[in-house]
C-alpha cells in the first residue's frame, strides 16, 4: 500500500492543509481557473496532482 507521502496526488483537504487556505477558497480559485484543475479518479474521489500544486506554489512565490 502506498502511504500518503508517496502518492502523486493530494485530496482537497490535503491541499487545504498544505496551503493554509480553506477548501472553499481552493474551490473558488479552481472554478476561476486560478488553481490547478481537479482530476476525477472515481465518482467520489477528486484530487489534485502534487506536481501541479507545487508548480502553482512556485509561481505564486515568484509573483510576490
Amino acid at each position: 500500500m502506498i502511504n500518503q507521502e508517496n502518492r502523486p496526488f493530494l485530496t482537497i483537504k490535503d491541499a487545504s492543509n498544505l496551503l493554509g487556505r480553506s477548501v472553499s477558497t481552493i474551490n473558488r480559485l479552481t472554478k476561476k481557473g486560478d488553481f490547478p484543475p481537479k482530476i476525477k479518479l472515481s465518482p467520489r474521489r477528486i484530487v489534485f496532482m502534487k506536481t501541479e500544486i507545487h508548480e502553482w506554489i512556485n509561481n505564486k512565490s515568484k509573483e510576490s
